[in-house]
């Protein structure tokens, strides 16, 4: 059953598999490496656009060792999940300064460099050097489940084990590249989380989610996310035309982001002029001010957090000083500065006349 379905899966991929991405074939591991980290947690059709815009202005590791961390943020803006950029970063400057550009040859060399998890340093390895390492992703899990009928749940030690093994023993060991590509290609485009095409599927006979009708309820999850809510407040305090931000350097959301004077709270708070008169006097100092407008609030779904942003505009008669650890930036300026999607939502409607 096994050399079948491996024999069956590459043929579908020469037969069938019509999809187009620009980082297949490739053999260039920084490319790859690149390809990578911007698809962790992403979809193809959001991170294609973010590959093919930082391959042009970074064409080699080398680039983008040296080039700024703000303007590599700002690049990466919107994608989410800052941190892969930020070991972006740390990893290209670790490859030219220690290892004069040339990426690990090997799985474990790979494994070594930051923010490449055993599925990336396996992609990276099989992909540029035909290194027989199989890839386990979402795709994967999918795939082996629901072929192999297979209960244990992906989000255990246990099933961790378990898939990386099976996927060891299918994967053609000489085509380790190819059979990786084919197997996540077939995840995204036959066995796909919902909706499969069962009937276009050429592994249908031998499939044994298909054959017990359990398409729809495999692979199993043990755990459930526990989504956590935040009341974020933000005072954006304007003196003419000038915006105070500041860079968010806690290891939390958005580290290395910029945001606006935060006040963070427990519950969705109902602003009006006198609880922001308490605030402004008693806690900051700040005494001379306008309130030019409160927003209706924005949300934002994270993985693990239903985010609720409220923002308001508060026009400043003089400088204080409970803000002087901010920086100070001019309107025009503030496109300059790489801000989470829930800001740039808010920034979108202010400017937006």
């Amino acid at each position: 059953m096994k050399k079948k379905f491996t024999v069956k899966l590459l043929d579908w991929n020469t037969n069938d598999n019509k999809r187009i991405m620009p980082w297949k074939g490739e053999t260039n591991p920084y490319k790859i490496w690149l390809s990578e980290i911007i698809l962790q947690q992403t979809r193809v059709q959001q991170g294609l656009s973010y590959y093919n815009k930082l391959l042009k202005q970074y064409p080699t590791v080398f680039h983008l060792a040296k080039a700024p961390d703000g303007e590599v943020f700002k690049l990466w803006e919107g994608l989410g999940y800052y941190s892969r950029c930020k070991n972006l970063l740390e990893t290209a400057r670790m490859v030219v300064n220690e290892r004069a550009g040339i990426f690990p040859d090997s799985y474990k060399g790979l494994l070594a460099l930051k923010g490449v998890g055993p599925y990336t340093a396996a992609a990276i390895a099989s992909f540029a050097y035909n290194l027989p390492h199989a890839v386990v992703d979402g795709n994967v899990f999918r795939v082996l489940s629901r072929f192999f009928g297979i209960d244990t749940p992906i989000d255990t030690t246990e099933g961790n084990k378990l898939y990386g093994n099976l996927a060891n023993q299918l994967l053609r060991k000489t085509q380790a590249g190819t059979y990786n590509q084919a197997i996540m290609d077939f995840g995204a485009i036959v066995c796909k989380p919902q909706l499969p095409l069962c009937q276009q599927c050429n592994l249908k006979a031998d499939c044994v989610a298909y054959n017990t009708s359990r398409t729809n309820i495999l692979p199993k999850k043990e755990k459930r996310i526990v989504k956590k809510k935040r009341y974020l407040n933000y005072l954006v305090f304007v003196y003419g035309n000038n915006y105070y931000i500041e860079k968010r350097t806690g290891k939390d959301i958005w580290q290395n982001l910029y945001e606006f004077f935060l006040y963070e709270t427990n519950n969705q708070v109902n602003w009006n002029e006198l609880l922001l008169a308490g605030l402004l006097t008693n806690q900051l100092g700040i005494k001379d001010y306008n309130i030019t407008k409160i927003y209706n609030p924005y949300t934002q779904q994270l993985t693990h957090q239903l985010l609720h942003g409220q923002f308001i505009v508060i026009a400043l008669q003089h400088n204080p000083t409970a803000l002087k650890g901010l920086l100070r930036v001019n309107k025009q300026a503030l496109s300059h500065y790489a801000f989470p999607r829930l800001i740039n939502q808010f920034l979108d409607d202010a400017f937006a006349h």
